[in-house]
């Protein structure tokens, strides 16, 4: 037997788990709005001169402020003005803290912060009087920090700063440009490339952060909002054009090598990629190619290596993948089955793109973080929002025990920080507030590994499961969706022959059910 496994060349390593609950330790680092139910909604959470910084607010408007993990450590930076302003955009350049900050005289302007309060200032006031310049998009870049600001003769410029005065100017005055999000500006090595308008027409543009460096490379327009990813001395993005629409390209900072890397919806609608992300030397979007609706794609930088990778919600609906993340050398994304959320892995192949887990009841998963070995993620939307943690498998995906509620905000939310996790969180009666966990860890596990030849793989009408310890009754048979379908089968003397003639052709993940607790095995199949 083993020697005719071996001739098909298949021998499947099985991860063989049994997991229960998470376990977490919660605990408040300050009050920081003091009273029952007032919240003060912490987030842009970064690391700078060893502290943790965030916004919150205290009732006074949403502020700096810095942490030590303690709350004898968490102190008020500023502004310390008698305005209820909100610090907006916060971001680390250059050894700075730089945010736009509007202090009820000189309107939305430029501020910088060295993390004390006397050091706390406005930088430059870009469009001078009560009128606001709203600096945004804040985009580090070769030790300076590019944004983008209006004034009176300039809507919406380019502009560039070292944390000086006289270091703070606008890139050249012959464009406007509405980006559309910071997502819009690529970093590629020492450049930073955007969407820029020079009066005739939008373009791909570059900037070193000087006029002599700041050109149009492509006419056209990057697809607002949309977000990049680098691979090697590459970026890829959503660019559209008149011809193909919104469609897959690619850069390597040149005019001539920056191009159409494939038409995935042939037309001029073109197929919208969006939540690029590298993982594993290869590129993985969402993407919409006319017929499947938005589901998850894979890239490895050539035409033919560019390809649809599941229908996870078979049908023109599309599955709209979410929040995809590289965790444990797979690569992990949220895919909508028309009802709920389903956990994808991936190993950038089809036969390795499969369901973990469905997330009963979830509709949303907007944000990920790795921490501790776990991949943890926010399900569901708003305040309503329940912290989750994974393993990477089905039993090892469950909600944090006790149950942490959170609020997801835009900016960074998470933070690990001397080996802790600090996050906005509801606690207790003091509201949402910035909260830490010491841990998170498995409360049972046990992992070892067996092989369980299974052949042929691919399969057209049936194929055969060799083991003794399973029976047709103690497995399971789940589609891309990850729903339970039909599994049918006899045993005979090759082994368990299961019957594929009644499937759609696709990929299936066969696994034991979850009450078999001698082996907990999976295997994938592609029906075809």
């Amino acid at each position: 037997m083993a020697m005719y496994a071996t001739k098909h060349k298949l021998l499947m390593a099985v991860l063989c788990i049994n997991i229960s609950l998470f376990s977490q330790t919660l605990s408040l680092v300050k009050d920081i709005n003091t009273g029952p139910i007032n919240n003060s909604f912490p987030h842009y959470l970064l690391q700078y001169n060893n502290k943790l910084h965030f916004v919150a607010g205290d009732g006074s408007g949403h502020k700096l402020w810095s942490s030590d993990g303690t709350s004898q450590g968490t102190s008020l930076v500023g502004p310390i003005l008698p305005t209820n302003g909100i610090v907006r955009h916060l971001t680390a350049c250059n050894g700075k803290l730089f945010f736009s900050y509007d202090d009820g005289v000189n309107g939305l302007e430029l501020w910088v912060s060295d993390g004390t309060t006397s050091g706390t200032y406005l930088l430059k006031d870009i469009w001078p009087g009560n009128l606001s310049s709203n600096p945004q998009f804040f985009t580090v870049c070769n030790g300076k920090l590019f944004f983008q600001a209006s004034t009176a003769t300039r809507s919406q410029g380019l502009w560039v700063t070292d944390g000086t005065v006289n270091g703070t100017s606008m890139v050249g005055n012959q464009y406007a440009s509405p980006f559309g999000s910071t997502s819009n500006f690529i970093v590629l090595n020492t450049k930073i490339y955007f969407e820029g308008n020079a009066g005739s027409g939008y373009g791909l543009w570059e900037s070193d952060g000087t006029n002599s460096g700041t050109q149009q490379l492509l006419a056209g327009t990057l697809n607002s909002g949309s977000s990049h990813a680098i691979l090697g001395n590459k970026f890829y993005f959503s660019k559209m054009d008149q011809t193909n629409g919104s469609e897959l390209w690619v850069s390597d900072g040149t005019t001539s090598g920056t191009q159409l890397l494939k038409d995935i919806a042939p037309g001029a609608t073109g197929s919208f990629c969006d939540n690029f992300i590298t993982h594993n030397n290869k590129v993985y979007f969402s993407a919409n190619n006319g017929s499947t609706g938005t589901e998850l794609w894979v890239s490895d930088g050539t035409l033919s290596g560019t390809y649809l990778l599941v229908d996870a919600n078979p049908g023109t609906a599309g599955s709209s993948p979410q929040s995809l993340t590289s965790f444990n050398n797979s690569l992990f994304a949220f895919c909508y089955n028309g009802t709920e959320r389903v956990l994808y892995s991936s190993d950038g192949t089809l036969s390795g793109t499969v369901p973990v887990k469905i997330l009963s009841g979830i509709s949303s998963v907007p944000y990920t973080y790795v921490f501790n070995g776990q991949l943890l993620f926010c399900a569901g939307s708003g305040a309503n929002s329940i912290i989750y943690s994974s393993n990477g498998s089905s039993n090892g995906t469950n909600p944090l025990a006790p149950t942490i509620t959170t609020y997801y905000n835009s900016g960074d939310n998470f933070l690990a920080y001397n080996n802790e996790l600090f996050l906005p969180a509801f606690y207790q009666s003091q509201g949402l507030e910035l909260c830490k966990l010491s841990s998170v860890t498995s409360l049972y596990e046990n992992k070892e590994t067996n092989t369980i030849p299974f052949y042929p793989n691919p399969a057209s009408t049936s194929a055969f499961l060799i083991t003794n310890e399973l029976t047709l009754k103690d497995l399971q048979l789940y589609d891309s969706k990850g729903q339970v379908v039909t599994l049918s089968g006899n045993p005979t003397n090759s082994g368990l022959e299961i019957n594929f003639t009644h499937l759609a052709d696709g990929v299936y993940l066969l696994r034991s059910k979850p009450d078999i607790q001698t082996v907990f095995s999976k295997t994938i199949i592609v029906k075809h």
